[in-house]
């Protein structure tokens, strides 16, 4: 957006001794961005005024002229393609070293065969417009030789202002709304903008019989102003009006349309003029499906989520973004109507955005404007035409659907928060000054302030007591403010045991027991159940699957691993996996789906799942081992890994090579091998063994175990007596082991060093062979004592087991 400094000027009395540049850094500093300045006068060095006194015909180009023109100090030779040239126009030449504001340098040069040494320049090339038909005549004021800046009076200073740093304030996109900034940060006098308005507008109050306005949707249009002006003569603007549109890079049109553009970027209120041949009635509403014809001379298809001014017959503008082709000022223009409206900004940036059609107009829509701007501007353009245009006349009176809007809506600021946001304390005369200079009514009430938004302020852009406080600070200067680091208490995180836990158990598997880490879907098919023969009724089903082989939740990583083994099983001679990963189950979790609802999550458990694959290997021993060494290093104060019998079988499972796994008196998984009808239906070459275990259950033995702690040797020797006996084949070795361990607390180890089964026994028996250490803390075990202790262990054994001693 650009912004004029003399026009900022005729609203506020800045400081002389501060310069362009300073107030640029002010607003930066303060308001929003300025990206630069630029000057009117270097945007147009190496331009002049000349005269034309030559045209003919180029002779080796049909659409070129050759002209001689007076430059005042000199004639020049100048190669023009311009229709509209000819003998004794007055007219603006840049000169060779030029650099035109559209990036063009000129140079002395020839074109085809013929000398130019400068060009005679259209609109669009000087940055005035956007009409490149013909070059630029001038007026009969112009003098030859004078510098163009000269002549459009380019005296002023243009701010280039970032429009992204206005996004929330609608009020700054006015030289008014900056002005009124200005005032505060400099401290200077604002020029109330009834005194801008000029003379005083006196409405009929007849009710006008050629005009009749509806809105039909209030809350798309909350105001709606209309008027009927007639005794209107469309001419050229007046020379301020039209360096004001030149300095802020507008082109000019004529008196009507120019005076719109002038008062919407003076006060931000977009204004539209129609014609008002053949109009009777406006009409706010949504549009129909219709195609429409817009200024631009375009024809856009409009949806029935736009909004429209219409005269009940025909579409006459898309409200808010621009009017159409049947209600343009032309030259034959006498009578107009003048709308000022505030539409809702969300209509009027979908239209916008839709249509690709974004607007001085709809820029300013879409970012919520202040109701009662609306009248302001309608008064503004009465009172500057009734300068330009001294014949108009006002027929009837003004239509105001709507009214004005009185901000009631109180904030309350209270010192003691303000001042600890802040991070220190201020002068309170000091915040009841900034609030008040920009606009707020602040009243203060001991250690509060009550503070009432102004209109301008109060559509999106302040809605609480932070808003507050980035005003005030903006204005004292956020650099003034004390820096300090705050002071907080240094606290340690907490730290997730169960990830220190997760990453230790992949450091052990990955580097001493060389396991590759995988990773799978936590969904499952139907189809990859049924081939490990899972029941999937109780299996959580998605209800937007990615796929047919990704519709549940799985409830075991097995199935992903037996997956991996397929997929990898003929390139490697055999495969170490492992997994981390969640499982899902048909059941209320422990949280809540959110907070304002009782229902909960689905009952998920992260769980460690492991993976053998070889080709003749006895994968159950080598799983037994990993499992056992593993669960030893990550638990070192660990009894014994114990393998007992698998009660509930997994569908997939061999049921002669499968084991519960539980340690220090907590069960931890299964270890299983994978049975042949599953090996058949996954289509395996190599025998599979799996492992999955509960993190929790894990993560809980190590909890409950005592630190690992060095123990006293024992003072007294141990007794060590061997055990031999035959027992079904049906018993097993873990049942038999504990019954030894817990039948006295003199039993300190039990050990099996031999297994028999052979031609000497039954085939349903088998012999195993103990080593069983006794020992005392507070004495030196007798024989006797041994022996008696050993008799009644092997009683207790043959009522318990119905073992016989083995006698060869």
């Amino acid at each position: 957006m650009y912004i004029s400094y003399n026009w900022l000027k005729d609203f506020v009395k800045l400081p002389s001794k501060v310069s362009p540049a300073e107030i640029a850094e002010a607003l930066t500093a303060h308001t929003v961005e300025v990206e630069g300045l630029v000057s009117q006068a270097d945007k147009f060095a190496n331009v002049v005024i000349a005269k034309v006194l030559e045209v003919k015909k180029h002779p080796n180009a049909d659409r070129l002229r050759l002209t001689v023109v007076d430059v005042g100090n000199q004639k020049l030779n100048i190669v023009c393609g311009a229709p509209n040239v000819a003998v004794g126009q007055m007219v603006p030449v840049a000169l060779s070293g030029a650099l035109l504001p559209n990036g063009l340098e000129i140079k002395t040069s020839e074109i085809r065969g013929e000398k130019s040494e400068g060009m005679i320049c259209a609109e669009d090339e000087l940055g005035l417009g956007k009409n490149h038909e013909g070059i630029m005549v001038l007026g009969k004021t112009a003098k030859i030789g004078e510098p163009f800046a000269k002549y459009l009076k380019s005296d002023d200073i243009i701010f280039e202002v970032d429009n992204k740093s206005l996004s929330n304030r609608p009020d700054l996109l006015s030289h008014y709304g900056l002005a009124r900034e200005l005032a505060v940060i400099f401290d200077s006098r604002l020029k109330p903008y009834d005194k801008v308005i000029g003379k005083e507008i006196v409405f009929p109050e007849t009710k006008d019989s050629k005009l009749n306005v509806t809105v039909e949707n209030s809350e798309l249009c909350p105001r709606y102003l209309a008027i009927r002006v007639e005794n209107i003569k469309i001419a050229e603007s007046p020379n301020w009006l039209k360096e004001r549109l030149i300095a802020i890079n507008q082109r000019p049109i004529n008196n009507i349309v120019d005076l719109t553009n002038y008062v919407m970027f003076e006060t931000g209120q977009p204004l539209h003029a129609f014609d008002a041949l053949n109009i009777k009635k406006i009409v706010v509403k949504l549009s129909k499906h219709e195609p429409f014809e817009t200024l631009d001379g375009k024809e856009r298809l409009l949806s029935a989520d736009d909004l429209v001014i219409s005269d009940g017959q025909q579409t006459l503008a898309i409200a808010g973004v621009m009017g159409g082709k049947n209600s343009e000022v032309s030259e034959e223009t006498t009578t107009i109507i003048l709308e000022a409206a505030n539409f809702r900004a969300a209509t009027i940036r979908k239209t916008a955005q839709r249509l690709g059609l974004r607007t001085e107009a709809s820029v300013r829509f879409e970012k919520s404007l202040d109701p009662n701007l609306s009248e302001d501007a309608l008064k503004r353009f009465l009172s500057l035409l009734k300068d330009i245009c001294p014949e108009m006349k006002i027929t009837g009176n003004l239509f105001d659907l709507g009214g004005r809007v009185e901000v009631k809506d109180k904030l309350d600021l209270d010192f003691s928060w303000l001042f600890s946001k802040i991070g220190q304390e201020l002068p309170k005369e000091q915040v009841l000054n900034i609030l008040n200079k920009l606009g707020f009514q602040a009243t203060k009430h001991k250690e509060t302030l009550s503070v009432v938004v102004p209109s301008w302020r109060a559509t999106k852009d302040i809605r609480g007591r932070e808003d507050l406080v980035e005003e005030i600070l903006r204005i004292y200067g956020y650099d003034n403010v004390n820096s300090s680091l705050p002071m907080e208490k240094m606290i340690a995180p907490l730290v997730n045991q169960e990830r220190v836990l997760e990453r230790k158990i992949k450091d052990i598997l990955y580097l001493k027991f060389a396991l590759s880490e995988v990773y799978n879907y936590s969904f499952v098919g139907e189809e990859q159940l049924k081939k490990l023969n899972i029941d999937f009724f109780n299996h959580l089903k998605l209800a937007n699957p990615l796929s047919e082989i990704h519709s549940m939740l799985r409830q075991s990583l097995v199935p992903g691993l037996a997956n991996n083994v397929k997929n990898n099983q003929f390139r490697y001679d055999s495969l170490r996996f492992f997994e981390f990963g969640s499982v899902f189950f048909n059941a209320a979790g422990d949280f809540k789906k959110d907070n304002d609802s009782d229902a909960k999550i689905p009952y998920q458990e992260k769980r460690v799942g492991l993976a053998l694959a070889a080709n003749s290997r006895d994968i159950f021993s080598e799983l037994k081992s990993l499992v056992t060494g593993f669960l030893h290093e990550l638990v070192p104060q660990s009894n014994e890994v114990i393998f007992s019998q698998l009660e509930n079988l997994p569908g997939w499972a061999d049921g002669r090579l499968a084991a519960k796994i539980s340690i220090a008196g907590q069960e931890l998984g299964l270890l299983a091998l994978l049975n042949s009808s599953a090996e058949k239906n996954l289509n395996l070459k190599m025998k599979a063994g799996f492992v999955e275990m509960s993190l929790e259950a894990i993560h809980k033995v190590i909890a409950e175990l005592e630190s690992f702690r060095f123990q006293e040797t024992a003072k007294y020797p141990a007794v060590m007596r061997d055990l031999a006996f035959v027992v079904s084949e049906e018993i097993l070795y873990n049942d038999i082991k504990k019954e030894i361990f817990d039948f006295s607390p003199l039993i300190k180890s039990v050990e099996l060093f031999d297994v028999y089964v052979g031609d000497k026994l039954a085939a349903d028996e088998k012999s195993l062979a103990f080593h069983i250490n006794y020992q005392a803390a507070d004495r030196t075990l007798k024989s006797a004592e041994v022996d008696q202790l050993q008799s009644e262990l092997v009683s207790h054994l043959i009522s318990k087991f119905e073992v016989k001693l083995r006698d060869f």
